[in-house]
C-alpha cells in the first residue's frame, strides 16, 4: 500500500520535486530496512523517523546501509541526546527543534555538533525561530512551512522559488496577532 502510494506521489510530482517520507517511528527495525531498501528507488530527499526517536543504534544502521538520508531528532529534548545519536551516525539529517532542546543557544550546540559531522539540518516546526537558525549555517537547510501558525502572527514569512526569505525586522521579525493574544490567559514579566 504505501509503495503505490508513493509511486502515485512521484509519478504525480515527476522528478524535479523533492519528495520525503515521514514514517513517524512507527517501523520495527525489520519493517524500516524493509522500507528503505523498497524506497530507495524514488529518490527520496530523506526518509523521517523510521525508528523510534531513541534508536540511536538502529538508525545509524539504517543510515551506513541505505543510500537515501536518514532524518531524526525532532523528538529528543537535549543536547546530549543529539549528541548520542550523532555519535551512533544516526541521522543524515538532522532535525533539532529549538523550543523542544531549550532555546537557541542549544539549537546552536547541537548546530555545531552537525556541522563538524557535516550533516544537513532540517529543523522541526516552528520556523518563524528556525528560520533565522537555519540561515546561520554554513550548508543549505530544509525548513518546515506551516501555513495554520499564520493566524498567530501579524507578519508572515515570504516564500519564493522554494525559499523563505529572512525578514528585516528587528528579532525574529513576528509579533503576536490580536487573536493570538486573545487567547493569553496569564503574563508576567522578567526584571533584570
Amino acid at each position: 500500500m504505501d509503495l503505490a502510494r508513493l509511486s502515485a506521489v512521484r509519478e504525480h510530482l515527476g522528478e524535479g520535486v523533492a519528495l520525503m517520507v515521514d514514517a513517524n517511528q512507527q517501523w520495527s527495525r525489520a519493517d524500516a530496512q524493509r522500507m528503505c531498501r523498497a524506497f530507495e528507488e524514488f529518490g527520496l530527499v530523506w526518509i523521517e523517523e523510521p525508528l523510534d526517536a531513541y534508536d540511536f543504534e538502529g538508525h545509524g544502521q539504517l543510515a551506513a546501509r541505505f543510500d537515501t538520508p536518514i532524518a531524526t531528532g525532532e523528538m529528543l529534548t537535549s543536547v546530549a541526546e543529539h549528541a548520542e545519536l550523532i555519535r551512533h551516525g544516526g541521522a543524515d539529517i538532522i532535525q533539532p527543534d529549538a523550543p523542544r532542546i531549550g532555546g537557541i543557544t542549544r539549537f546552536l550546540q547541537v548546530m555545531a555538533m552537525a556541522d563538524r559531522r557535516h550533516l544537513q539540518l532540517a529543523p522541526h516546526f516552528a520556523m518563524e525561530i528556525h528560520v533565522h537558525l537555519a540561515a546561520a549555517y554554513r550548508h543549505e537547510p530544509w525548513v518546515e512551512h506551516f501555513e495554520w501558525l499564520d493566524p498567530l502572527f501579524n507578519e508572515h514569512l515570504e516564500i519564493a522559488d522554494g525559499r523563505m526569505r529572512l525578514s528585516d525586522r528587528p528579532g525574529l521579525g513576528v509579533t503576536l496577532s490580536d487573536q493570538a493574544r486573545a487567547w493569553t490567559v496569564d503574563s508576567f514579566e522578567i526584571l533584570g
